[in-house]
Order: C-alpha cells, then structure tokens, then sequence
C-alpha cells in the first residue's frame, strides 16, 4: 500500500509512537504489543491492520518496512524507525517521534481555533454589512422618498459600494471555505491536487507561525540525530523532509554541505540566517559544552511557544479590525438615516 494513504495522524500518530517506545523500554515483543493493542482498536480496519503489522514482525521483518508496507504512517516516521534500527536507539526515536507529533499537534488546533474564530467573526460583519445595505436601508430610502426627503448622494453612493463588496466578500468567505473543506478531506485521503500542496508551500514561505514551526521541527530532527548517534549532516537532510519553507531549505543545504565536509553545526549555521541573535549563542555554547542536543530540544520548545505567540498576535490585529470596520459602517448607515429625518423635521418645522 502507498504511504500517501496515510491513516495516523496527530495525536493518533503521537500515542502510536509513545506505545512503540514503551514496549522497547520494557523489552516486550513488539508483536505481542501490537496483537494487545489490536484488541482495543478503535475501528476494525485499525484492528486488521496492526494484526497484520504484528504478524509481520513475527516474520521477521524489520520494524521500519512493517510500517512502510502498511501505509499507514507518514515517511519521516518510517525514516525515523530506520535510523533506529541503523543505530540501536529505536526506543529514543519512537519516544522523540511522540513528542514530536505531540507537538505537531497542539500547534495545528492552536492554529485551527485561531483561525475559526476570527473567521466566524469576519462572516458575521460581512452578513450584517450586506443585510443592513441590501434590506434594511432601502426600507428607510422608500419611506423618506414618500415623504419628499431624500437620502444624501454620498450615502446613497455608501450603501451601493457596501451593498457590492459585502455580498462579494461573501461569495469569496464561501468559495474560501469551500477549498479549505476539500484541502482538508483531500489531506486526509491522501490524494491532495499540486495546486493545494503549492498554495501550502506559499503559506510556508511567507507565514511567521510556519517559519516558528519549521525552525522547530529542525532542531527536533538534528537533535534526535545526535543523541541517536549519527552524523549531524544526516539529521539534516532529515529536517529538509519535515519543512517546505524553500529560503530556510536552501540554507539548510548549505548547512548539510557544510557539515559533511567537517565543520560543526554552529559554524555551520552561523554563515547562514536560520538562526539569530541569542539563538546563535546558545548554539554556539551547547557546541562548545557537548551539549548540542540539550540546547536543540530547549530551542525547540522556545520555537513551539512563538509559534503560539504569533497566532495569539493575529488575532489580536484581526479583532480591533472587524471592530473598527463595523463601527464605520454602523455609522454611515445612522447618517444615513438620520440626516434626510433632520431635514424632514426641519421643514414641518418641528
């Protein structure tokens, strides 16, 4: 079976990972773990497939190809397995995997509820917009015509411009939400079109959250290199998978050429812009401590949090805007109204 009809995913994938490692800390067979957690498997198909993964195993065959074989997993986890088995340190990759995908998964909800919700609040304004400009004031406009008033050309000019960009900015929410609808099922079946994985790409090179989120997984994926006990060039070449940012991939090469022909990781990423400032520091001093893979995991840590930070900074610039833009059009809708009933009022002399 193709690993593009992957199946774990998220926390799925993470927990998965975290059981592997468990029964290799406890030395029991894997093939007796994957029939015990067959038995509590949430969907039948779930419970075929580890039954047969466990059968495999009992075969023979290495843990990295039983997973391959199965479809189920995504390459950097099937990459991982076999770096362990090179290496003898499968229980530290599949327990690095765990927390990898752990976080993975975190940072996607906290993007997912980031998004909603500014989201949902940008579809109400615009369903307020339109409904106020295309119902409500050519209520008003009617009864003030009734009367020999008549609504201001400015206002008028207003409501036929708000009248004309929230209905299209409705149909765009609508065809946006749509895409994100099938990018999402697609996603999960496997089978995205190139235009979805572009459009991901173009995110990824310009998203501040994104670029957070790349420098993390690159400092996952050389730490869990070096404690596994394989050359840092290797674990680069690795994190290039992870990350579809094309500047910091570019550099990354750079830095895996660099480090293949002897230099250490820090003086080979100080001649690049992947890290900076305080960053570069601690590097250097876990270089020069033997600590490299210690500092990793705590920059690591700091790059999960900024990614937070920067979709909490996001929504705090999208809510005063929604706001801001209400307030306005509230406004132009009371002068709208108010002006033409001052004019009447004045006539009959109230």
């Amino acid at each position: 079976m193709s690993n593009n009809s992957t199946v774990y995913q998220g926390m799925a994938l993470s927990r998965f990972c975290l059981q592997i490692s468990i029964l290799l800390k406890s030395a029991v067979p894997l093939s007796d773990g994957l029939e015990a957690m067959a038995e509590d498997a949430g969907s039948e198909g779930e419970r075929r497939r580890l039954l047969a993964m466990a059968e495999q195993l009992r075969e023979g065959e290495p843990l990295s190809s039983v997973l391959a074989e199965s479809g189920a997993f995504p390459d950097y986890v099937i990459q991982t397995a076999r770096l362990g088995e090179t290496t003898g340190s499968m229980d530290i990759c599949m327990e690095s995997l765990a927390a990898h995908y752990e976080q993975e998964y975190y940072l996607s909800e906290n993007v997912r509820r980031a998004i909603t919700y500014p989201a949902m609040m940008v579809v109400m304004l615009l369903v307020i917009l339109f409904v106020l400009f295309s119902r409500v004031m050519p209520v008003f406009t009617g009864v003030y015509e009734s009367l020999g008033a008549s609504i201001p050309a400015a206002a008028a000019a207003a409501m036929e411009f708000g009248t004309i960009f929230s209905g299209a900015a409705l149909v765009l929410a609508a065809a946006a939400a749509v895409v994100m609808i099938f990018a999402a099922l697609s996603g999960r079946m496997g089978a995205q079109p190139a235009w979805i994985r572009s459009l991901y790409r173009a995110i990824e090179n310009r998203s501040a959250v994104a670029r957070a989120a790349s420098l993390r997984r690159i400092c996952s994926a050389v730490s869990l290199s070096i404690k596994s006990g394989l050359r840092t060039e290797e674990g680069i070449h690795m994190a290039m998978d992870l990350i579809q940012n094309e500047a910091l991939k570019k550099e990354l090469a750079a830095v895996e050429a660099e480090t293949a022909a002897g230099s250490d990781f820090y003086e080979a990423v100080k001649k690049t812009s992947i890290f900076t400032g305080f960053d570069l520091q601690m590097l250097r001093t876990g270089s020069r401590a033997g600590q490299l893979d210690s500092v990793l995991d705590s920059l690591a840590e700091d790059y999960a949090q900024k990614s937070q930070d920067a979709v909490e900074r996001m929504i705090s610039m999208v809510e005063p805007a929604v706001v801001a833009v209400l307030a306005v059009a509230v406004g132009l809708v009371l002068l709208a109204v108010m002006l033409p009933l001052a004019g009447i009022l004045s006539t009959i002399g109230v």
